[in-house]
């Protein structure tokens, strides 16, 4: 299988001359089409940086990413969904009222309102604004507004954060449904067991280096092997 996305040294830095720190450094991930994979890492290690570089939200310092095989360029955003930090609803809105704002801004047919919103299982909100949404159902509303345009690539940041259990699984059914449809799902999280029943491969962020990246295999121990990598990374 292909992989679909791909980084080559990808490097971040941020300030200057003295004060320039490296957020990511030199990084080569490897996304296979139609694929999970969990982005790992300690809190401030650079995964954040590193989506948002390939959303177009951050420019690279240095390094490249292949999109399809060819070099990363604006135009393919129209082929990758995100939802990074908080979803981007208007809490007045019902569910279907803000897909239908993005369709209108994006250009795209309303009948994708349907379809996103079946994808994501939120057909039956009827009119109960966004505002009040549980937390589990404001990141659904998020992922189908990131699904709107049918991407190839969607990429999640943290997308369990302030989820109960339910949601935690839910989100998890969700992302695995994404993939059995053939989208790629680059997902980071913190929350291991998760990424263990989601994810085909991992690569795990140290210090703003990739210091691990492999398939995973069915009874590994992902928490083990992410404390080792870290421990590794300590004593660097």
């Amino acid at each position: 299988m292909s992989n679909l996305l791909e980084t080559r040294d990808l490097t971040r830095r941020f300030g200057r001359g003295a004060q320039a720190q490296d957020a990511v450094r030199d990084v080569s991930v490897h996304l296979r089409r139609g694929a999970v994979y969990g982005l790992l890492g300690p809190n401030g290690a650079g995964k954040s940086t590193l989506l948002k570089m390939v959303c177009g939200m951050l420019r690279p310092t240095s390094g490249q990413i292949l999109f399809d095989g060819m070099p990363w360029r604006r135009e393919d955003l129209y082929r990758i969904g995100s939802l990074i930090e908080e979803a981007p609803l208007y809490p007045n809105l019902t569910a279907r009222e803000n897909l239908r704002v993005r369709t209108t801004l994006l250009g795209l047919p309303e009948r994708r309102v349907d379809e996103a919103l079946e994808v994501v299982g939120l057909t039956d909100t009827g009119s109960k604004r966004a505002g009040r949404f549980s937390m589990g159902m404001k990141q659904r509303l998020g992922i189908a507004c990131a699904l709107l345009a049918r991407p190839e690539l969607l990429v999640l940041d943290e997308p369990t954060n302030g989820l109960d259990p339910l949601g935690i699984e839910e989100l998890r059914e969700l992302v695995r449904g994404l993939a059995a449809r053939g989208v790629t799902v680059l997902v980071s999280s913190h929350i291991l067991s998760e990424v263990q029943q989601m994810a085909d491969a991992v690569g795990i962020i140290y210090g703003g280096r990739l210091a691990y990246e492999a398939p995973l295999v069915e009874g590994q121990d992902l928490e083990a092997l992410f404390m080792d990598v870290c421990r590794q990374g300590r004593a660097a």
